[in-house]
């Protein structure tokens, strides 16, 4: 009786699966106390040729148990198991294909519901292997991070160390293979890396990185510009190497009246009297490795242009000659004028030089304008207004 009761069950099964198949109407029951049959799936992980398949539809609703059925079929080697929904194989091929799964309960009539779902195999993956041959060295007290870098593989990789230490208190990342710390110890440490990719691969590779002392800080500037009495003055102070934060401060001598030096290295003030300062400075790090240097500031006084007008007068055709005059600030300087001197006659930029032989034509009295510039730290100018005459 059981028997018949199942050979009855399979075929109403089946006698409703091809009717849904085919669409006719009705096949799917009305029965408010049940929930609808669905399948849950919505989407089949990818596999990779020539490794083993696992995944699974499932289902809700309805009446359990259930029976899966799928068309087209799998690809070759693949498998729908009808009664779990387990979907196991070795994929001997790479592709994407399509496939309707039907889920199938056990109600009278049976209800079937139908989904499509795409099943992707990909080429095997290239070999995993550690590209990275070597690592640089690191200072102590100075932040280090370096990736150890792989190719090929299925990701997501995951890294670890199979032997050896890392310099203390380094760490490997184990999700991105990046090596990083603040090394407090000097040393040489022997390692080797290991990457397992999510498809079973794996490698390693055998690395050493070297800990040196402490690089001490370097002063690097070697010079300082010239200041201007009344004039603000700021200049930076620079370093190279240094553990942690670099602390700037007066080791000999004095600065300009009225100048300080801050501990970030800034000289900085309005200097009051003329003169030049000689001077040490110290750099200081956080591990008390320390540099000096020996500078000088020289401070003048105001740039003035201290040439009096009228200018001595020029000859037309004549040979003509007259360098101008200032006073205070910092060389070197640079001379212009407008508007432009008597034709034949010109301005030497450096040297405030006018030179040269007049024009005929050029006979009259010019008003020019004369500026020169300095080199201070916050250049600055003098302009002065001279009368040349050029007589016939």
């Amino acid at each position: 009786m059981r028997l018949g009761n199942s050979i009855g069950n399979l075929l109403c099964v089946f006698i409703w699966s091809w009717a849904c198949a085919l669409g006719i109407s009705g096949c799917l029951p009305k029965n408010d106390s049940q929930q609808p049959l669905t399948i849950a799936t919505s989407s089949l992980p990818a596999g990779v040729v020539n490794q083993a398949y696992s995944a699974s539809v499932s289902g809700s609703g309805g009446t359990p148990p259930y029976t899966w059925a799928v068309s087209p079929a799998l690809p070759a080697s693949i498998s729908l198991n009808g009664s779990t929904g387990a979907i196991t194989g070795t994929p001997g091929a790479e592709g994407t294909s399509s496939h309707t799964f039907s889920i199938i309960d056990s109600s009278s009539p049976p209800q079937v519901v139908q989904k499509a779902l795409t099943l992707t195999i990909k080429p095997v993956p290239a070999a995993l292997s550690i590209t990275t041959a070597s690592l640089p060295d690191g200072f102590v007290g100075q932040s280090y991070s370096q990736p150890v870098i792989a190719t090929g593989g299925t990701i997501p990789l995951s890294w670890s160390i199979s032997a050896g230490t890392l310099p203390l208190i380094l760490n490997l990342n184990q999700s991105t293979g990046v090596i990083s710390g603040t090394p407090t110890v000097a040393g040489t440490s022997s390692f080797t890396v290991r990457v397992a990719d999510s498809g079973g691969q794996e490698d390693t590779q055998a690395l050493s990185i070297r800990i040196n002392p402490p690089s001490p800080p370097t002063i690097t500037t070697t010079s300082l510009p010239g200041g201007t009495v009344g004039l603000a003055y700021s200049e930076d102070l620079t370093a190279t190497g240094g553990t942690g934060t670099l602390a700037w401060s007066l080791s000999g001598g004095s600065l300009p009246a009225n100048l300080s030096i801050s501990s970030t290295g800034i000289i900085s003030g309005t200097p009051t009297n003329t003169g030049t300062a000689n001077f040490t400075v110290r750099v200081t790090d956080s591990l008390a490795q320390s540099d000096t240097q020996t500078l000088s500031i020289a401070i003048s006084s105001a740039l003035t242009i201290t040439t009096t007008s009228p200018l001595p007068n020029a000859e037309v055709a004549k040979a003509y000659s007259k360098t101008l005059a200032r006073s205070g600030g910092i060389s070197p300087f640079t001379w212009s004028v407008t508007p432009a001197l008597p034709a034949g006659l010109d301005l030497e930029a450096p040297t405030g030089k006018i030179s040269g032989s007049p024009d005929n034509g050029t006979a009259g009295t010019y008003s020019l304008t004369f500026k020169v510039q300095d080199s201070s730290a916050t250049p600055q100018t003098a302009t002065k207004v001279l009368s040349l005459t050029v007589i016939p």
